[in-house]
């Protein structure tokens, strides 16, 4: 079983003074020091921390492997500091011998929790639970365990690991964070892409991935940003239309190589260059009220739209959104982002 470092997790958990609120109950822990002349242990109360600690209290004092050291009651509470009561010398004798780094908690257990945390493994953290199911500290070590199964699937990092995870593992803590994760790898490879239709796929193939609401609001800004306009219109005014998005509505012609560098001939004569080739782009044509649009290209790398256009039947009803990059001859040349089939 793969293990964390059980120092890093130790540092986070109980190195920097805390408490927190679990099943109603208060769990307080963090560092202590020995008195370097009086024989009593010294808490400190960073920023007025440790408002509920009071004189009487008991705490117990570990060791940093967990080893239990002293039991100790709360003398004093000071803004700054907590005093114990004095300790015993042969306490105060024992611990400066062994210069260990001191660590409280007003749970006799937590030590174990110590030990588990320095173990690094999720055998350790599960055993604490089996050892201590009463404990406060319970939901914490069920949830380190359950992101020590969690962490290899997370740093794999792609949809089939966390389909993995959620299907192994459909009672972790992390599940929900499983799901999240998974669904977001899945979104921002069509988010990256920013295609209206790549939004439409994404919608389509994963209709309950938790990006639905966001793909669908992106789709309203990209098309927000298309001028309607007619297919005369396009016709008899390209000029003016250069460099602007479009939306329009038309028939498909013909889907047709006829405007295309490449070994394909259609209409070319031998002093037209194209700047569009028939290795990257597909050309098609559409009509609307007599008017023949001729020169509209899609990248082929867009494969599920190439193919798209290219099995349309004649006369197929398109909405078609583009961009209007030339005038050449006195028509609109216009790359095609994306189009959908009309009713």
């Amino acid at each position: 079983m793969r293990k964390y470092t059980g120092q890093a997790i130790l540092l986070s958990l109980v190195f920097s003074l805390a408490w927190s609120v679990n099943a109603g109950a208060e769990i307080v822990r963090g560092g202590a020091l020995l008195g370097s002349v009086s024989p009593v242990v010294k808490i400190s109360r960073e920023s007025n921390s440790l408002k509920n600690i009071e004189e009487g209290e008991t705490l117990y004092v570990f060791s940093e492997k967990g080893d239990p050291v002293v039991r100790i009651k709360v003398k004093n509470v000071y803004s700054d500091q907590i005093y114990s009561e004095p300790l015993s010398m042969d306490v105060v004798n024992r611990i400066r011998e062994t210069g260990a780094i001191l660590i409280f908690s007003n749970l006799p257990e937590y030590g174990a929790m110590i030990k588990a945390t320095l173990a690094g493994s999720e055998e350790a953290f599960r055993k604490f639970v089996s050892d201590n199911p009463e404990s406060e500290l319970r939901p914490e070590a069920e949830r380190i365990a359950d992101g020590i199964v969690f962490r290899p699937y997370k740093l794999r990092g792609t949809a089939e690991a966390f389909e993995e995870f959620m299907r192994k593992h459909p009672d972790n803590y992390y599940f929900q964070r499983a799901l999240e994760r998974r669904d977001y790898v899945i979104f921002i490879t069509y988010k990256s892409a920013d295609k209206l239709s790549g939004y439409r796929e994404f919608i389509s193939r994963y209709p309950d991935n938790l990006h639905v609401s966001d793909a669908k609001a992106r789709m309203r800004e990209l098309l927000s940003q298309f001028e309607e306009v007619s297919v005369e219109h396009l016709a008899v005014d390209a000029r003016n239309l250069v460099g602007k998005k479009v939306k329009f509505y038309a028939y498909l012609h013909s889907v047709l190589p006829i405007y295309l560098e490449g070994t394909s001939v259609g209409k070319k004569t031998a002093g037209f260059e194209s700047p569009r080739n028939s290795v990257d782009y597909v050309n098609f044509q559409v009509e609307s009220n007599d008017y023949v649009l001729w020169r509209l290209f899609t990248p082929r790398e867009n494969a599920e739209l190439s193919k798209k256009i290219q099995l349309a039947r004649k006369g197929a009803i398109l909405t078609i959104y583009g961009q209007v990059f030339s005038a050449e001859g006195n028509a609109p040349w216009i790359d095609v982002t994306d189009f959908e089939f009309r009713e």
